[in-house]
């Protein structure tokens, strides 16, 4: 039987061994994640696979452009940007739900203005006409929702001496208010920045310089840019412009008198808003910076209208937003080519995941 100094001297071993043990443990647990963390730093796991939600996508369609020019890379940095190797695509349903388009299409063309029936030219297209001094026409695709309002402003010369806009600021509440009560103001569109002023000559709508010398004053609304907010900081930290056939044209655009009355303050009204659901999407991989302005300089994409169309261009600035189709199913990314009165698109899905 041990006596007490012996059991005391082993009682004190085992606390010195458990303790430098102890401290080895540690150290090791220690070092050994740091050499985790250390190697995962060197070597990251691969991200997971994009989510492709919706199968192969049909490929974004632009129409046959009408030509354009050599065009030189001249960006701030000199290089193109890192983008993501994947975006975003969200469903954009071009059609209502059908069962009561006519219904529906019948009470906006009232809150505007329209209470005679519609004069049905097929089964999509109505037109309304008012015998009203201005002969105000609603021509309207009851599928999609999109319309075409006009109002013949030449009938009342009188609307050129009623030119009262105090600021840019209360045009656009005039017209979001003329919208609003219409139920034609979405959650996700925004007035441009600056209205366009426009003078009557000749019977016809040209630009001026000034507010003060509109006699009518046109806006647009556009898609707001699809934003990513940092949970823990509150910040953006992606934003993603929408982008159409013709970057100056809204989806809604409307033209504005200075009249008092509602029968004539808007003598024209284009609405082409395409619900997206920011809901119901999928992440898709995307071609790298430099492979698109390999392929968009080399004649793929397509640039738009109002651009420049000869000579030489330099792109400024290359960016990714989405392209709002008024005929697809689905918002997509494009990549973006913006240089002095240029603008060009490239789809950014790469081929392979695209329906042949």
């Amino acid at each position: 039987m041990a006596s007490l100094t012996e059991t005391a001297k082993l009682t004190r071993k085992v606390i010195r061994y458990g303790a430098v043990a102890f401290v080895a443990i540690s150290i090791l647990w220690f070092v050994g994640g740091a050499a985790i963390s250390y190697y995962r730093v060197l070597y990251p796991p691969a991200p997971a696979a994009p989510t492709m939600d919706f199968g192969l996508l049909p490929a974004v369609i632009f129409p046959k452009e009408n030509g354009r020019p050599k065009m030189t890379l001249e960006l701030p940095t000199g290089v193109i940007p890192e983008f993501p190797d994947r975006m975003s695509v969200y469903y954009a349903p071009t059609k209502r739900s059908g069962f009561l388009d006519a219904q529906k299409a019948i009470d906006t063309a009232r809150s505007l203005g329209f209470t005679f029936n519609p004069d049905i030219r097929s089964e999509i297209n109505y037109v309304w006409t008012n015998q009203d001094p201005l002969s105000s026409r609603l021509q309207m695709d009851i599928v999609s929702g999109h319309f075409v309002m006009t109002r013949v402003w030449q009938n009342n010369p009188a609307l050129l001496s009623l030119t009262n806009f105090a600021s840019n600021r209360q045009v656009v509440d005039d017209v979001t208010n003329f919208l609003r009560k219409a139920d034609l103001v979405p959650n996700d569109v925004t007035a441009g920045p600056l209205p366009a002023y426009l003078k009557a000559v000749s019977g016809k709508l040209v630009p001026t310089i000034s507010l003060s010398e509109a006699d009518f004053v046109q806006i647009d609304f556009f898609r707001n840019n699809l934003e990513t907010i940092d949970k823990e900081t509150k910040k953006v930290v992606s934003s993603y412009p929408f982008y159409r056939l013709d970057p100056d044209f809204g989806l809604i655009r409307a033209i504005e008198s200075g009249s008092k009355d509602s029968s004539d303050k808007v003598v024209e009204l284009y609405y082409n808003y395409t619900i997206v659901n920011y809901t119901r999407s999928g992440t898709y991989p995307i071609k790298t910076g430099d492979a698109a302005w390999q392929e968009f300089s080399s004649g793929g994409g397509f640039v738009t209208d109002k651009s420049k169309k000869s000579g030489t261009v330099a792109i400024r600035r290359v960016l990714l937003g989405y392209f709002d189709s008024p005929s697809q199913n689905y918002a997509m990314p494009i990549y973006i080519f913006l240089g002095d009165s240029f603008v060009g698109y490239l789809s950014a899905i790469t081929d392979t995941v695209l329906k042949k």
